[in-house]
């Protein structure tokens, strides 16, 4: 059953074709290795839209796809309750971006191939057209798959009193809200991408956390550094601490954890649920990476909670 949210969410950012290539066997660089292949929709913050929707929020996505063959599989596939697409826009001179993550024998990401020229069609003109629908949205999450220019265009100028979530991606987009962390309430960064974001070298816990701090001294309410399998660090204002990633049963593709940590993190807090919203992301990345799907088919509200739950009682039985 879905506990339904009445708050509508505007996602804002990249609608992607994802492919994943997954070897076989152990990967040897260099060299043709045979592989799995699979298609899906994807893209940051449709991925977070698709694991609200599943937990029971309201979301719309604000994005541009092609005209091209695959869009209309891609629109398809995204067709689902609780999620609004009136917001896409068709581009007739690109393609829809796509992703390729090339994934070891274990699930773990080797390298990722992004064809994302498409998105330089969201500027600032586009910022403007979408603002009276994103205007009645109370929460916002962005992906750093939008411009620069048009991220600060829409928190700048459009913002009003939304709360914000941001997504930097990559490093090599992090810089692209930069000029707006007095703008973002929750930031979503990996150590590397905070590294970027902080202009300090990461390569201890003591250099994450200083780093963390000085992205609040930047502007930002609230840090959470993703750290993959070792959870993630939290700095918001009030206290910094790290938390241990929630177990997972077993790991089969870590592909769309991240984008779920974010989706349930931004659900408990708009639901207000009980136990910390970092503790319903974690608990939702961790279903994630149990399936090679991006989006966990059994995700949900109850589902989640479980985990959170079992994860708690582990902790205190002194269980590992």
């Amino acid at each position: 059953m879905i506990a339904q949210t009445d708050e509508v969410v505007a996602c804002i950012g990249g609608v992607v074709v994802d492919r994943k290539a997954r070897v076989i066997e152990p990967l040897h660089p260099g060299t043709s290795n045979p592989v799995t292949v699979r298609s899906c929709p994807g893209g940051v913050v449709c991925n977070i839209a698709r694991n609200l929707a599943k937990l029971g929020c309201r979301t719309a996505i604000f994005s541009v796809v092609g005209r091209d063959a695959k869009t209309e599989h891609v629109l398809d596939d995204l067709e689902t309750p609780n999620l609004d697409l009136s917001g896409l826009s068709l581009s007739s001179a690109r393609p829809t971006a796509s992703y390729t993550a090339v994934l070891d024998e274990r699930g773990q990401l080797f390298i990722g191939l992004a064809d994302m020229a498409i998105f330089e069609e969201l500027d600032e003109a586009w910022a403007d057209s979408i603002a009276s629908a994103v205007a009645r949205c109370r929460f916002w999450i962005l992906d750093a798959n939008l411009p620069a220019a048009t991220i600060e265009r829409l928190l700048r100028a459009n913002k009003g009193g939304a709360t914000v979530l941001v997504d930097p991606i990559s490093v090599a987009k992090a810089a692209r809200v930069r000029h707006v962390l007095n703008e973002i309430d929750v930031l979503f960064p990996n150590a590397k991408e905070a590294a970027v974001l902080s202009g300090h070298a990461v390569a201890t816990r003591d250099d994450l956390v200083r780093a963390a701090a000085e992205i609040r001294r930047l502007g930002v309410g609230t840090v959470i550094v993703t750290l993959g399998e070792d959870g993630i660090y939290l700095d918001n204002g009030k206290q910094g601490k790290f938390i241990q990633a929630t177990p997972a049963r077993k790991v089969s593709d870590v592909t769309g954890a991240g984008d779920a940590l974010v989706a349930g993190y931004a659900y408990a807090m708009i639901a207000g649920e009980r136990y910390e919203p970092a503790l319903w992301g974690l608990a939702a990345a961790s279903l994630t990476v149990e399936t090679e799907e991006s989006i966990a088919p059994n995700l949900g509200r109850e589902s989640v909670l479980e985990r959170i739950e079992a994860s708690l009682k582990r902790s205190e039985t002194g269980r590992i």
